[in-house]
């Protein structure tokens, strides 16, 4: 999985999982853009990070929920980096409400709806044209949820969204598949990262760990190991697919309280009990 001599643009890359994915695609030899929105100390720590690994990095900020923002940062990246031959649709938001449908404001709809699917939608058509152009195929990795396939209370807007994101992979690839561009899709379950960690409590993250057969969430480095995969000629003939990275979150049916143990966390897991 070897990314010598190529360019990814990872979106939401401050912190979390857009952090390890940019970390695991440096690692592997890409230079890389750094999008964040909201943390730009942290996205030019990731982008010191990166040069202090010998690749080239930039940081930009962008919400990509706005599509004249994401034009300019892809005009950047081209002029500054010559090119963008990988792109991580990362960037995500989950609005906290109560009272179901009934509380969610218009405006909490479509922040959500913005930052995570017309985002996903916008960087791919600033930075698809230069990739036809090159005729060089590219790599694009959005990233869903497994709240793309089942639903969770009050979160009305974030599952539709993430949804399209899955749907949207599936049209792209079947666009691009000409052009050599594989678009594929990662569903994260429940993971160990400052997004997760700042939207729910303890007690909500316990009740994800024990509902999960491997009995903890995920590192952020989980999902980025796949990034690098699907970004990489490892992943040559997939296109149009969504993995789905949740610790057998969406195989187990057995209801929480017919199980008859925790499961016992590993040891190097991030949520042992």
């Amino acid at each position: 999985m070897e990314l010598s001599g190529k360019v990814a643009l990872v979106t939401g890359a401050g912190k979390g999982i857009g952090k390890a994915s940019a970390l695991a695609l440096a690692g592997a030899g890409a230079d890389v853009v750094v999008n964040d929105f909201k943390d730009m100390a942290g996205a030019e720590a990731v982008a010191g990070q990166i040069k202090g690994m010998g690749r080239k990095a930039l940081a930009v900020q962008c919400n990509v929920g706005n599509s004249s923002q994401v034009k300019e940062m892809a005009r950047r990246a081209v002029a500054e980096m010559g090119k963008v031959d990988i792109l991580v649709n990362n960037a995500g938001i989950y609005v906290r409400h109560e009272g179901g449908i009934a509380g969610l404001p218009d405006e909490a709809w479509q922040q959500v709806l913005d930052v995570n699917l017309s985002g996903v939608f916008y960087c791919c058509r600033e930075v698809v044209p230069d990739m036809i152009r090159r005729g060089q195929g590219g790599k694009i990795v959005n990233i869903s949820s497994v709240q793309a396939l089942v639903a969770h209370f009050e979160a009305s807007a974030y599952q539709p969204a993430k949804a399209g994101v899955v749907a949207l992979t599936k049209c792209l690839a079947v666009e691009l598949a000409p052009h050599k561009i594989n678009v594929n899709a990662i569903g994260p379950g429940a993971i160990a990262s400052e997004g997760m960690g700042a939207t729910h409590g303890p007690e909500i993250l316990d009740a994800y760990r024990r509902r999960i057969p491997w009995g903890a969430r995920g590192y952020t480095k989980d999902i980025g190991n796949v990034v690098l995969f699907l970004a990489s000629e490892a992943s040559r003939y997939m296109t149009g697919q969504t993995l789905y990275v949740d610790g057998g979150y969406l195989v187990d049916s057995t209801p929480t309280d017919l199980k008859k143990y925790d499961h016992p966390a590993p040891p190097d897991d991030p949520d042992p009990r």
